[in-house]
């Protein structure tokens, strides 16, 4: 089948119904890196297993039973997230940056330092540390997805639709005074 048979094939069967075609698209791509999807001769899509010869619905079955085996692999970690077909527990949050940090050697402990004047050069650096743990989550996950078929952009559309499944929220940051300033 071309991409988009399997695009239409993927948002009936297997994936949930609130994915979107470009969303499809790269999964598509990851699924290639992963080894799910094989290029043939013509140059089309075709699962991995042979599924000629299949009724249809054990060719469905066999196609879940493939993405539901490379969820549980290591480099299927995101596979998780696009599956509609089965209730699975997504991972958390911390534990796909940890381990991606681990991994670099990035791991960042160094304290916010301490300013009493009110510049845009504070405020700006007040708002990237608040952001920081957002885009070095974008960063960590984003790395572990690309591949030799997912690009940068596949990557952040897969990454952008597994952080809205999260559901995670920020921990509580300590109040921090800007400015000593007094308002009369």
């Amino acid at each position: 089948m071309n991409s988009s048979n399997w695009v239409k094939f993927l948002k009936e069967n297997v994936t949930p119904k609130d994915l979107e075609d470009e969303t499809v698209y790269a999964l598509i791509h990851y699924f290639k890196d992963l080894g799910l999807l094989v290029l043939d001769d013509s140059g089309d899509l075709k699962w991995q297993e042979q599924l000629d010869g299949l009724e249809f619905e054990d060719q469905k079955k066999l196609i879940r039973n493939g993405i539901l085996k490379a969820a549980q692999m290591k480099s299927g970690f995101a596979v998780s997230f696009f599956i509609g077909f089965e209730t699975i527990k997504l991972p958390e949050l911390e534990s796909l940056i940890e381990t991606e940090k681990i991994k670099t050697g990035n791991v960042n402990n160094s304290k916010p330092e301490h300013s009493s004047d009110l510049s845009n050069l504070q405020i700006v650096k007040k708002v990237g540390r608040q952001l920081r743990p957002f885009l070095e989550a974008e960063n960590a996950i984003v790395n572990r997805l690309l591949g030799k078929y997912t690009d940068k952009a596949d990557a952040r559309v897969l990454f952008q639709y597994m952080f809205g499944k999260m559901n995670s929220k920020a921990q509580p940051r300590k109040w921090e005074q800007l400015s000593r300033k007094r308002h009369r």
